[in-house]
């Protein structure tokens, strides 16, 4: 019995900072452009047009840009993502990564990495396969420990 009793206690000890720390989110349907996605529910939107959405909590600052009409291939998915990339004027540290269809939620993807003043930047391009019509190049600057919260929010996107 003292076991268990233990072993409940430490178990209630390890789940309550689980808790305390856990991330609570808000969802976001852009219909327009047929996708959905996640931002940390501390985000203000800074601006939401048909053009762009923009939101910040100031560890993090992620923009959308959609473009219509580009009808990308898989294949020059990466040069367009490293073009616009560089005339951002980010400072790219490594490969393009191409990102799994599936952990996507059936988006073909592209990510860079890289940095421009002091912040680190992902740039991320998606495109539905099932409307290649419809591009959304996703930037976001981040401090350094919020690398997970960055990532759950990029995998959050799913087509419509």
């Amino acid at each position: 019995m003292k076991t268990l009793t233990r072993l409940s206690a430490l178990m209630l000890f390890l789940i309550v900072p689980v808790l305390s720390f856990a991330q609570t989110w808000v969802e976001y349907e852009w219909e327009e452009y047929s996708t959905e996605f996640k931002i940390p529910s501390d985000f203000e939107v800074t601006e939401s047009s048909s053009e762009k959405f923009s939101a910040t909590n100031g560890a993090i600052l992620m923009s959308i840009y959609p473009r219509t009409d580009e009808s990308l291939t898989w294949e020059e998915m990466e040069n367009s993502l490293r073009t616009w990339t560089t005339e951002n004027e980010v400072l790219v540290s490594g490969d393009i990564v191409e990102l799994d269809e599936e952990k996507m939620n059936g988006y073909w993807g592209v990510l860079l990495e890289g940095t421009k003043n002091d912040y680190n930047v992902g740039t991320m391009l998606i495109v539905d396969p099932d409307f290649t019509d419809i591009s959304l190049y996703i930037w976001v600057a981040y401090d350094a420990d919020q690398v997970d919260t960055v990532l759950e929010m990029l995998m959050s996107f799913t087509p419509m």
